[in-house]
């Protein structure tokens, strides 16, 4: 890893990676602690999968990865893919020609566009599937619809949506992401996010059959309540990973300094 660590690029992944992660435990443990204390844990929950706390998250996660790649400056987070800029050089020649041509420079130009409403689409094909394997796992679908749907939304905010901002709006990112293959120390950290609070939404699931008799076991209170604690103990993780490989290069391993 020492060697890894002499690339400017590795070093920016690893400083987004802690700074990403310690803004998001502090900001999501702090809202679990505060809103459980004051609220409760059904208000609370109620609250994580409504609309209004759906699109807050949204906007937050996005200047979250904005603070951390101005803090860190990994340049891939939070960019769209530009095709190649025109020439510039007046168009002559017949009419169709013209008209070809200027529909080529239109087409680079709205590139970015493109890979937007890529990863929109990307965002609604993971929800979609979430949706599938939280029914094939028992969620009621005809019944609370709206309640599974929106769960299935949170755990898309959650898990997919960060590594779309991150490393672009594609289904290449969630397969170097997913699969956990990839050797970048960013993409093993959004895996360990991942893998924590899928793993969390499960465990929450566990009280919800049983006759406890408690306001907040109605579905999908325990499965959020569940994705958000696993979210926060995946950011642990992540940070306590990529934190030594920090304090070595403080120490002057790979001969460079982190500021």
């Amino acid at each position: 890893m020492a060697d890894l660590l002499q690339s400017p690029d590795t070093m920016a992944e690893v400083k987004f990676s802690f700074f990403y992660c310690m803004f998001s435990f502090w900001s999501s443990g702090l809202l679990v602690l505060v809103c459980t204390l004051s609220e409760g844990l059904e208000a609370f929950g109620s609250v994580l999968h409504s609309k209004q706390f759906l699109v807050l998250a949204a906007l937050y996660e996005l200047g979250k990865v904005g603070l951390a790649k101005l803090l860190s400056g990994h340049g891939p987070s939070l960019s769209l893919a530009r095709g190649t800029p025109p020439d510039g050089k007046p168009v002559r020649g017949p009419v169709l020609r013209k008209v070809w041509i200027k529909l080529a420079r239109l087409v680079v130009k709205l590139t970015p566009v493109g890979h937007l409403l890529v990863g929109v689409a990307v965002l609604l094909v993971a929800w979609l599937f979430s949706v599938y394997v939280t029914v094939c796992f028992g969620a009621p679908l005809l019944s609370s619809w709206p309640e599974t749907g929106s769960f299935c939304a949170l755990l898309t905010l959650l898990t997919v949506y960060p590594s779309l901002l991150v490393l672009g709006p594609s289904f290449s990112t969630l397969s170097v992401v997913y699969s956990s293959l990839s050797d970048s120390p960013l993409a093993s950290t959004l895996f360990i996010n991942w893998m924590c609070t899928v793993l969390g939404a499960w465990l929450g699931a566990f009280p919800i059959p049983l006759d406890w008799d408690r306001p907040w076991q109605v579905w999908p209170i325990p499965c959020c309540l569940g994705a958000v604690a696993g979210h926060v103990v995946g950011n642990v993780v992540g940070a306590g990973r990529v934190w030594p490989y920090l304090a070595s290069v403080n120490a002057g391993c790979g001969k460079r300094k982190f500021v």
